[in-house]
Parts: structure tokens; C-alpha cells; sequence
């Protein structure tokens, strides 16, 4: 009889020993799948590129310039395609968070909606310029990391786009007055 004990007691233990690791299995599952250099990077990235499409909006709506105006199509068909990519990445990483402009760059913005022709298009190209260099330098940084590959992947294949903006913004900038 005290063998049956034992062995029905050795089970149950088993049991539970079983289930707590399965917990812990589903507990880990849920959490986000990068680091915090990774986080830093989805928030920044995210935020840049909605901050990017609501200036190229007022670009559309308050410039007379051509090229400015064309420009600011592109940074709001590439951006929104890119926070579509950066939604995606978040998902995949099991990142549940929303990302809002944060209150400088909104401060740009609305330093931006008050001006007109060339002083608005001064500013804004300025702001791209601005955004651009920093988010190149943060997209070459995560770029090189090893821990978050996917991040690494995506800034990676993303770089050449940013850069493509920051040498057209440059450009516009030298012909306007």
C-alpha cells in the first residue's frame, strides 16, 4: 500500500512539475521578443515617421513650391508604407504599445502650419534634414546589432530609402531662397 502512495505521489509531483513549466513557457511567449535598444529603436523609428508624415501633409497644403510639394508625396507615401513596416515588426515582436508624436517634434509641426511659401519651405526641408541625419545615424546603430537580427535586417534594408530622402532634401534645399 505505501508503495502505491509513493508512486501515485511521485505522479502528481511530476504533474505539477509539468504544469509550472508550461506556465512559464506561456508566460515567457508573451513577452517582447527584443531588447531594449530594440524598443528604443521601434519607438523612435515609429514616431520619426509619423512626425514625417504629418509635416509633408502641411507641405501639400501650404506650399507653392513644386518640388517641395512633390517631395513631401514621396516622404508620405515612403513614411506610411514605413510605419506600416514598423507596425508589422512590432507585432511580430509581440510589442502591444502605441506610439504618438512626441511633443518636439509636435512643436515642429506646429512651428511649421504657421508659416508661408519660402519661409515654410525652408523650415520643412530643414526639419527632413534634421530628422534624417538622426534617424540614419540610429537606423546605422541598430543596424549592427547582433542580438535583435530582424531589427538589424530592417534598418539594414531601410537605410538606402532614408538616405535617399536626406540627399533629395539636401538638394532642394540648396535652390530655395
Amino acid at each position: 500500500m505505501s508503495r502505491s502512495v509513493n508512486v501515485i505521489f511521485c505522479i502528481f509531483f511530476l504533474l505539477m512539475l509539468q504544469a509550472c513549466q508550461s506556465n512559464r513557457q506561456a508566460n515567457n511567449y508573451n513577452k517582447a521578443q527584443i531588447d531594449d535598444n530594440g524598443m528604443l529603436f521601434l519607438k523612435s523609428g515609429e514616431e520619426s515617421t509619423l512626425a514625417s508624415v504629418k509635416a509633408s501633409g502641411l507641405a501639400i497644403a501650404n506650399s507653392k513650391n513644386q518640388r517641395v510639394i512633390q517631395f513631401a508625396k514621396l516622404m508620405i507615401d515612403d513614411h506610411t508604407m514605413l510605419a506600416d513596416d514598423f507596425k508589422k515588426l512590432k507585432t511580430d515582436n509581440l510589442i502591444t504599445d502605441s506610439v504618438t508624436i512626441n511633443p518636439i517634434h509636435q512643436q515642429m509641426i506646429n512651428d511649421l502650419d504657421v508659416k508661408k511659401a519660402a519661409a515654410f519651405d525652408r523650415a520643412y526641408i530643414q526639419m527632413v534634414i534634421n530628422d534624417h541625419v538622426d534617424q540614419i545615424a540610429l537606423y546605422k546603430t541598430v543596424g549592427k546589432d547582433k542580438k535583435n537580427a530582424s531589427l538589424a535586417d530592417f534598418a539594414n534594408k531601410t537605410l538606402p530609402g532614408l538616405q535617399a530622402h536626406l540627399d533629395t532634401a539636401k538638394l532642394i534645399s540648396t535652390t530655395l531662397k
